[in-house]
């Protein structure tokens, strides 16, 4: 079985009234567990209520627990999702939150140096207490295929905290939009499309960069290969924790050694069906996403 290790934020997302469990770490996590792997999270939430209610929801979800670290002082985090007229969400993030004190506790590193695969972000580095203790967990991981999801969260990122994750991570997932802001960071503006993503496989010796492209799918890249993979159409109900289930199924699929192409279609569908669920984790079963497939028709690029 596949092992993988989470590594940042786990919070609530609030939108309406209503309070979501997610974090971009965390849905990726039960994500693969939906999907056959062994995952867990590495994490801090407070010891509030919410931090009561986000390990009790882990376990029902089956992602290990038992390394997310509890913080009296600080409360566990939220964020506010609102929604603009396509169904693209907006974040409004909580700072001082327990996430931001993460700690790289014994039993966190010796989780991590067994593991197969780790996955990390920028926003839970945006506190330098987090990010000396993110760096230390992937130091460890030297057994782990290492994917930076990037979720460029403005203003919870710098260019120092962006490059150092470029330099750590073999698996780099992004968005088109997260291209062009990576683009104009590192002032490479005049690269294409596809010369700025060979550009990067060069310089931080990536194994692959996927890059999404909301409904129309995504494009997989290595040095010797670019598969352009349409989406699936869809009445989307809401996108928070789709891009998530893109890159669990991607990482599952890829770990496992399946072809890219079939890895994007099938990251496509686990994404484009998550949109048509409310919440980031909903039920993800194989008759689900069979009859999601049956019932939806491909993007055209």
């Amino acid at each position: 079985m596949l092992d993988v290790v989470a590594v940042g934020e786990v919070l609530w997302d609030i939108i309406g009234a209503e309070a979501h469990l997610g974090g971009a770490p965390f849905n990726f996590a039960a994500h693969c567990c939906q999907l056959g792997a062994r995952s867990a999270i590495v994490s801090r939430v407070g010891r509030d209520e919410l931090g009561d209610r986000i390990l009790k929801r882990a376990g029902e979800l089956g992602v290990g627990a038992g390394l997310i670290q509890r913080d009296a002082e600080h409360p566990t985090g939220q964020v506010r999702v609102t929604f603009d007229a396509e169904g693209q969400p907006a974040f409004d993030i909580c700072t001082e939150v327990a996430y931001d004190y993460l700690v790289a506790t014994p039993e966190a590193v010796a989780r991590v140096e067994k593991a197969d695969v780790v996955c990390f972000g920028t926003l839970a580095q945006r506190h330098p207490s987090a990010r000396r203790a993110i760096a230390e967990l992937l130091d460890a991981a030297q057994r782990a295929l290492l994917v930076c999801d990037l979720n460029l969260r403005p203003p919870h990122y710098t260019l120092e905290v962006v490059r150092d994750a470029l330099s750590r991570c073999r698996l780099l997932k992004l968005n088109n939009g997260e291209l062009r802001v990576l683009q104009e960071m590192l002032g490479r503006e005049e690269f294409d499309e596809d010369a700025f993503l060979l550009h990067l496989l060069q310089t931080y010796d990536f194994e692959l960069i996927c890059m999404t492209l909301g409904a129309q799918g995504c494009i997989l890249r290595t040095r010797h290969e670019r598969v352009l993979s349409p989406g699936y159409t869809c009445e989307v109900v809401d996108t928070v924790g789709s891009g998530d289930a893109f890159t669990a199924a991607l990482v599952v699929k890829y770990r496992e050694g399946w072809p890219l192409a079939e890895v994007a279609d099938f990251a496509n569908l686990v994404g484009a069906y998550v949109a048509t669920q409310h919440g980031a984790t909903p039920s993800i079963t194989p008759d689900a996403l069979q009859a999601f497939a049956v019932q939806t028709r491909r993007s055209s690029i």
